[in-house]
């Protein structure tokens, strides 16, 4: 560690160590990495923008400090192992997807698709192999092969698939335009789940309404409730995009959006 409390420095990207949390600044954006090392653990990600990023299965503070004094790598509950300098771009790369959940494998395999990227791994015969990357566990591409991302060859080399953004916006493009302009209904959480939407009843009109379910996913006994149009907006800047949610926050918005509306359905597991 250097008089500024710098403990690596790689271009415009440096890592300092805070006490309890380190601070990675990237340009000009510093962000602050916590962790809670007794359960699973876990890494969690307050960005320059204030949003909060928590990596899942992933590792402690303490192993990145040691991975830089040791000048080790850190093994992965996945079975692959990186150096200070790939455990960093997997950071890095959770704070540009910007989801606020995200687990280790899924950054792994999209840092190796960015790998593929640099490497113009666009064809079978530019194919490259997740080893080059320290990735020893290529089962973490099954779910970019499942959906189109990436292809992988006999020898088990992987490249892209250029046209995969056009296929997904082609899908998107048909879903939007056969969507029912009298029905609509967002799932906002589905860990904990509940979310808002709004149909055309036999009367006519537009009927707004917010659902929460108790007490678990597998097993609901869903409320729908009607709102106001008003309500339904409020709820779409609310949650803005989508979340998992806890038990608390969950209450929070059946208390707000569903208790003290009129009930429009309520039983096990149904649907709207």
């Amino acid at each position: 560690m250097n008089e500024n409390g710098i403990i690596y420095q790689d271009g415009n990207i440096t890592l300092k160590d805070g006490g309890d949390r380190l601070l990675l600044t990237v340009g000009e954006d510093t962000h602050i990495i916590t962790d809670n090392r007794y359960f699973e653990p876990n890494i969690f990600i307050k960005t320059s923008d204030r949003k909060l990023i928590t990596v899942s299965h992933s590792f402690t503070l303490k192993e990145i400090v040691h991975a830089i004094e040791r000048n080790a790598d850190i093994r992965m509950i996945t079975g692959n192992q990186y150096d200070i300098k790939g455990v960093i771009k997997l950071l890095i790369k959770a704070i540009e997807l910007g989801e606020k959940r995200v687990d280790i494998s899924y950054l792994e395999g999209h840092s190796f698709m960015d790998y593929m990227r640099e490497r113009g791994a666009v064809s079978p015969e530019t194919a490259v192999s997740p080893a080059e990357v320290g990735m020893d566990n290529p089962n973490l591409m099954y779910v970019f092969l499942h959906s189109h991302k990436v292809e992988k060859t006999p020898e088990g080399l992987f490249y892209l698939l250029t046209d995969y953004k056009d296929i997904y916006a082609i899908a998107k493009a048909e879903a939007e335009a056969n969507r029912d302009p009298d029905y609509y209904n967002r799932t906002i959480s589905n860990s904990v789940r509940f979310g808002a939407g709004y149909r055309r009843p036999p009367a006519g009109g537009r009927q707004y309404f917010a659902w929460h379910g108790y007490p678990n996913r597998n097993d609901d006994l869903i409320t729908y409730a009607e709102i106001s149009e008003s309500e339904f907006e409020a709820i779409n800047r609310e949650y803005s995009s989508n979340i998992n949610a806890d038990r608390d926050t969950a209450e929070i918005f059946r208390r707000k959006y569903i208790e003290g509306h009129p009930v429009i359905a309520e039983g096990w597991n149904m649907m709207l």
